[in-house]
């Protein structure tokens, strides 16, 4: 009856968890954007900000990531809605303009390039309210297919319900009105831009209130009528040839703003008349009001309702009052608490469902498979995972393999193209352009032509993403000329740094990664020359890293799932495999069980004709092979003495044994590792003479491969152990110290197995000048190494045990490691070595102590120390009542006792005299 309720009970348990988990994992689902930052994650830098527009009540709306992302936030800081873009459909998809309603609906025209992010195939229209981040689509236009990052669609802009757009075809543009419900647009305007006339930027949407800028460096008003008047750069300005105008800016006092690109500083003008043409921030002023900004290059502006004017940065937007007070500058958003809040639920729903998928596997284990599961089942459980992260590993192999290569490939590609620039492109053509005001003018043309040789006979689409710029280096400046993206503009200025000025001064070709706010790219540029032989420009040559990085993607997917079908059928075959073998395999587990407990004498009889049979017949003839192994290599080892170890060759600069000669030696540097087998005589008095010559070529065999592992080599064996040499780094034996160290817990399993008792090793190390040579008679002659510093090395390690030290290693070493953080370590004070006028400060290297131990010394480390601290300071009675308390929580460690012991006697009889805090142990 009892047994009925408790399954009825185990049921519903089941039942209600099994509801509880599935309503969490209904409930995580849409919330798994929270996923991606860590849920104690406050902030967000500003990074690649490329457009900026004011919102409502003081907000701010940018466009960041290279375009990737849009970020509402308010006038403190703080975010109120993050927008990433989604390229699921395989294309690469760049927000490029912005514009924001006075509900704070924010509208941003959508660029879809080609695979390759290079063409625009597509400009979409989409609108983003308040909370939502999933955007409604408004208008979509295909255009031509062969602009290049930037489309047609020029100018988007906002009033009330309608939304203004231009679209530049050809000379013709046209001003369309959109309603905020999205649907047809309707022309309002259209005009004919000037002769030679190229328009790169507009704004305004009233008759008589439409600026545009042009590919030359000039600002037109477009009057009433329709006719382009030219406002900027007018006679008698202040103004260079190669200022150039962009980020337009209709303001509401009537004043035009905009950037001046060559001077990186920020102008105005009356917009009627272009009078009053001043400077409004330059980037000396913007130095001062901004000092911890990063980056003062200029990407866009905007004037917020109270009039103050907002520059993003590349990576900070700074906030200018009109009094040109202290600027506010932003390079650091705060998520709002909602948000943070809502990411700690959903990650402790996420634990919580984990929790409860616990219970519920317990509760199927305990009552349901009654705590028995079958050897199948236990089969099946070690091998799928195994075989599913087997394959994960070579599908990410696989992956990682053919990434590089492609990789390395492009920059070959690239570098080859970079190179050949010299020979397309007229080093004389370049120096006639001089201004913006050379824009698309014969020399430019023949130069573009020239540039688009490479890919002339191609298909847009087969381009595969590959673009090029064409920079021109004038008076230790460089400014770039043409460029496959229609949104920069010619002449603009490019930093030159450490690596183009490798092209430009030492004419060498040269290939690396660039970010910046319109992207990430793989890239190669190279010298233009004169006919003077002179370096006149620098030719770049390059593809988008994203869309190579999703074009992996989508052939990683492939590998990932061809892998996953493989490793399907592979697990259905393995476990069909293993089901039919455990009854021959448990025979064949029995024989090996044997063996490992040293019957080498073990047989086993599977009668099945299968590859299990093959192998229960290789395991007896491997057996016989073991046996007469053993037999042959005691017989080698004993006549391996007579001869000098290979390693010592290579220090003492011979080609090999034959010329070595008696007293050969060299002084070198090294670390000393001694390792003893602690108490060994209590185990050899237990076992034969031929009992211990075998347990001690096990154990050598056993762990000499850690020290060559390390690329140290053994000295000499010391019966219960062996002295090993470091010639290389530090590290190298402080890590096969912890390798013995691990290792020895299943020696000792296998210890157990075949009947004897533990042992435990004793371990030193230190580092100091050595004598290596040869030393003996000529008939018999062996390396050896002479130093007092390996006596010391000896002395440590029998006095390890004493110290509870596994791995004892002195400071002089432990000083010369590079990163002495990787390892456990405590510090066990000073100590006087007889024969030694100076004492040796000593550390414990607890790294490779059993998982209990490092437990213990890491809770008690800080205490312990302090306690060597009080105690070299001569404060006994703290000392003493501190290692206490270390004791009380490892009651195994012998250097507490030990303190614990020498700071009572000292306080209760008082310090021999001349006593400085040195140990003598």
């Amino acid at each position: 009856m009892k047994a009925m309720v408790r399954m009825r009970r185990s049921t519903l348990g089941i039942a209600l968890l099994l509801l509880m988990a599935i309503g969490l994992g209904f409930w995580l689902y849409p919330n798994a954007d929270h996923f991606q930052t860590p849920p104690y994650t406050t902030e967000k830098p500003l990074t690649y900000l490329s457009k900026v527009a004011a919102g409502p009540e003081g907000s701010t709306i940018v466009i960041g990531d290279s375009r990737q992302e849009i970020v509402r936030m308010s006038s403190e800081g703080s975010i109120e809605e993050l927008v990433r873009q989604d390229s699921s459909d395989g294309s690469r998809h760049d927000f490029t303009e912005i514009a924001v309603a006075a509900d704070g609906t924010i509208y941003v025209l959508d660029t879809i390039l080609d695979g390759y992010g290079l063409y625009v195939q597509e400009e979409r229209i989409v609108s983003y309210t308040p909370g939502d981040t999933k955007g409604k689509l408004l208008y979509t236009y295909k255009g031509s297919g062969t602009n290049k990052r930037v489309g047609l669609i020029k100018g988007l802009q906002v009033a009330g319900d309608s939304i203004y757009f231009y679209i530049n075809e050809s000379t013709s543009v046209t001003l369309n009105r959109l309603s905020a419900a999205g649907g047809k647009p309707e022309q309002t305007l259209a005009f004919e831009l000037p002769a030679d006339r190229y328009l790169s930027e507009i704004v305004g949407y009233e008759a008589g209130q439409i600026y545009y800028s042009t590919k030359r460096g000039a600002i037109f008003n477009v009057k009433a009528d329709g006719v382009s008047e030219m406002s900027y750069p007018l006679e008698g300005m202040d103004r260079t040839r190669k200022n150039f105008p962009e980020g337009l800016l209709l303001g509401e006092n009537g004043r035009l703003y905009f950037i001046d690109r060559f001077v990186n500083a920020v102008s105005s003008m009356n917009a009627s008349d272009s009078s009053d043409l001043i400077t409004v921030i330059d980037e000396a002023g913007l130095s001062a009001l901004a000092p911890s900004a990063e980056s003062l290059d200029i990407m866009d502006l905007t004037l917020d309702a109270a009039g103050r004017m907002e520059l993003i940065l590349g990576d900070s937007k700074v906030t200018i009052s009109e009094d040109k007070s202290p600027a506010q500058v932003l390079m650091k958003l705060t998520y709002d608490r909602s948000t943070i809040v809502k990411g700690w639920v959903t990650w402790l729903g996420a634990a919580a469902l984990l929790i409860i998928l616990i219970f519920l596997i317990r509760l199927l284990y305990v009552y349901v498979l009654n705590r028995r599961i079958s050897l199948f089942f236990k089969q099946v459980f070690a091998i799928v995972p195994i075989l599913i992260v087997a394959m994960i590993l070579l599908s990410n192999f696989i992956y990682n393999s053919f990434s590089s290569k492609m990789e390395d490939e492009m920059q070959k590609q690239l570098s080859l193209l970079a190179r050949n620039g010299q020979n397309i492109i007229n080093g004389d053509q370049l120096n006639r352009l001089t201004s913006p005001n050379d824009y698309m003018s014969k020399d430019y043309q023949t130069i573009r032509s020239k540039m688009n040789f490479l890919f002339e006979s191609e298909d847009p689409a087969n381009r595969k993403g590959l673009y090029s710029t064409l920079y021109r280096y004038e008076n230790g400046e460089i400014f770039i000329i043409m460029d496959d993206d229609d949104g920069v503009n010619m002449y603009k200025p490019f930093p030159v740094n450490e690596l183009n000025r490798l092209v430009v001064e030492n004419g060498e070709v040269v290939t690396d990664r660039w970010e910046d706010a319109t992207g990430k790219w793989l890239y190669a540029i190279g010298p233009i020359y004169d006919s003077t032989n002179k370096i006149v420009g620098v030719y770049e040559t390059g593809r988008d890293v994203n869309v190579l990085y999703q074009s992996n993607q989508t052939i990683y997917k492939s590998i990932m799932r061809n892998i996953g079908l493989i490793s399907v059928a592979l697990i259905v075959l393995v476990l069909a495999v293993t089901y039919y073998l455990l009854s021959s395999l448990r025979k064949l587990r029995k024989s090996v069980m044997e063996m490992a407990s040293g019957n080498w004498d073990v047989r086993v009889n599977i009668r099945s004709q299968d590859e299990v049979g093959d192998l229960g017949e290789q395991f007896n003839r491997m057996a016989v092979h073991i046996r007469t192994y053993i037999k042959d290599i005691t017989s080698f080892s004993e006549a391996s003495h007579r001869f000098v170890p290979q390693q010592i060759f290579k220090y003492l600069g011979k080609k090999g044994i034959t010329d070595i000669h008696l007293g050969d030696q060299v002084q070198q540097n090294m670390t000393v590792m001694v390792a003893n087998i602690r108490s060994f005589h209590q185990l050899s008095k237990q076992l034969s003479p031929k009992e211990n010559f075998d347990f001690m070529n096990a154990f050598l065999k056993r762990f000499s491969p850690f020290v060559r592992t390390e690329e140290g080599l053994i000295s000499k064996y010391l019966g219960a152990g062996f002295m090993a040499l470091f010639p290389a780094r530090n590290e190298d034996a402080l890590r096969a110290a912890v390798s013995i160290r691990r290792e020895l817990v299943s020696y000792n399993e296998s210890l157990k197995a075949s009947g004897y008792a533990p042992v435990d090793l004793g371990m030193a190390i230190h580092k100091g000048p050595l004598m290596l040579g040869i030393v003996g008679e000529e008939q018999r002659m062996e390396g050896n190494v002479i130093s007092d510093d390996v006596n010391i090395t000896a002395t440590l390690e029998r006095m390890s045990d004493t110290m509870g030290a596994s791995i004892l290693v002195t400071r002089t070493f432990f000083d010369q490691l590079r990163a002495p953080e990787r390892f456990r370590f405590r510090q066990l004070g000073r100590v006087r070595i007889e024969g030694k006028d100076e004492p040796i400060e000593l550390i414990d290297v607890y790294e490779g102590d059993s998982d209990m131990e490092r437990g213990l010394k890491d809770r008690t480390k800080t205490m312990f120390e302090k306690g060597i601290m009080l105690c070299q300071e001569g404060r006994f009675f703290d000392a003493r009542e501190t290692f206490i308390e270390v004791i009380k929580i490892n009651r195994f460690d012998k250097a507490a006792k030990l303190y614990f012991y020498l700071c009572d006697e000292y306080y209760q009889k008082g310090s021999t005299e001349g006593w400085n805090g040195t140990l003598a142990v």
